[in-house]
């Protein structure tokens, strides 16, 4: 009999050993769910947080290409003026040293001193006027490096526009020297 009390006795240790390692298994894996629970609700707070990151870079994106869009606008829109006030310049320049040569011609086919005295200041009003068209464009050339996206850009910009007004405005500004 008493090896039945013993055998009972360790069937029944052995069962509650059992019941609290399975109570300890259970209690493990309801602490594993509740940590998933937990980095589950993490990462989908994390996927929301990276989803606005990236709508915002998308529309920081966006919003600098619109930017880049508008700033290469605004610079043709500079080098058409520049390359519109150069072109004007040319003709201005052009036209008073043609209306120069012209009073000059009459000047020295004038027969008489009136005629004459009035072809010279012809002369003279045409040549201030290739001077002023010069003194213009120069103006416009320097105008335009401040107008420039840099200041490099700008300055290299005024010295190819001055070395072309050099070209029409040497005779011009040298003939008022003689």
């Amino acid at each position: 009999m008493t090896k039945w009390i013993v055998a009972t006795v360790v069937l029944l240790v052995a069962v509650v050993g059992v019941g609290a390692y399975a109570l300890s298994l259970r209690s493990d894996v309801e602490d594993k769910d509740a940590q998933i629970a937990a980095q589950e609700k993490q990462l989908a707070e994390q996927q929301g947080v990276a989803d606005d990151v990236q709508d915002a870079a998308a529309g920081l994106a966006d919003d600098a290409q619109q930017a880049f869009g508008q700033l290469g606008e605004q610079l043709d829109e500079i080098e058409s003026d520049a390359a519109a006030s150069q072109e004007a310049a040319q003709a201005a320049i052009g036209e008073a040293e043609q209306a120069a040569a012209d009073a000059k011609a009459r000047a020295d086919s004038a027969e008489d001193e009136v005629e004459e005295a009035n072809a010279r200041a012809d002369e003279a009003t045409a040549k201030a006027d290739a001077a002023a068209a010069c003194a213009g464009g120069y103006l416009s050339a320097i105008r335009g490096a401040f107008d420039a996206a840099s200041v490099s850009e700008g300055v290299t910009q005024a010295m190819t526009d001055i070395e072309a007004l050099n070209a029409s405005c040497a005779e011009t500004l040298g003939s008022g020297a003689r």
